[in-house]
């Protein structure tokens, strides 16, 4: 019997003309008739809920174009760290005593924050320590990292970005998404995940509409993952 499945949105609706980065549409003409129109639009690459690759801090750094989709589509697990406060640290051990992270996951940190998406506030945020980071890349060696606020690092430390480069400077890097939305709507800790950057060659990061599918019980869930995960296998 096929597990039961659901689909969770993950990423944050955009609104032309009020993001934190540029995000504009205007059409390329006045409708004259109620047929078909073409839209302009002008945007950065980091806008609303998106994906970085390495190219974003590397000026020779593998463009998001050349993002393996095994990164991006396959197993995940949510890591709840919505007990943190802003410029406190998620540490190795706390990563590794509230998740059960496999070798290969998408990892994704909540912290609770998506709802100061688009407010004064929104930089306001955990970090997650070098230490951690280095866990996570090669002990782990996760697929990508994800999280809910706008970033993991310490917002403006004197070690300037480390995390970044630990996850960029490497031959096959590891990407990561930021300004998620909506990772209290799973009901599960662990899910299938799609997050599918636009293919377009020499961009530093891409806006993403990312999706988690899950199933309605453990059981439907343990099942679903492991169907998804056989199907989808791109390595």
């Amino acid at each position: 019997m096929m597990p039961k499945t659901r689909l969770v949105e993950l990423s944050h609706l955009l609104y032309p003309g009020k993001e934190q980065y540029k995000l504009e549409i205007k059409p390329e003409k006045e409708r004259e008739e109620p047929h078909g129109i073409f839209y302009e639009v002008d945007l950065w690459s980091h806008v609303g809920t998106h994906v970085e690759y390495a190219l974003h801090f590397m000026p020779n750094g593998r463009e998001i174009s050349s993002l393996p989709l095994w990164r991006v589509v396959g197993p995940a697990v949510r890591v709840d760290f919505r007990d943190k406060g802003t410029s406190e640290p998620m540490t190795t051990a706390e990563f590794k005593a509230r998740a059960d992270i496999q070798v290969g996951d998408i990892v994704l940190t909540w912290t609770g924050r998506d709802n100061l998406y688009r407010t004064p506030k929104s930089h306001d945020r955990p970090y997650v320590t070098k230490d951690a980071a280095a866990w996570l890349a090669d002990d782990r060696r996760i697929a990508a990292l994800g999280t809910d606020s706008s970033g993991f690092e310490v917002r403006g430390g004197p070690d300037k970005d480390p995390n970044h480069y630990k996850f960029f400077d490497r031959e096959d890097p590891i990407p990561i998404f930021e300004c998620m939305a909506n990772l209290g709507g799973l009901s599960h800790d662990r899910c299938f995940l799609i997050a599918l950057p636009w293919l377009v060659q020499g961009l530093d990061s891409s806006p993403v509409r990312i999706v988690a599918i899950e199933g309605e019980s453990e059981e439907d869930n343990r099942a679903a993952i492991e169907l998804l995960s056989n199907l989808c296998s791109l390595r």
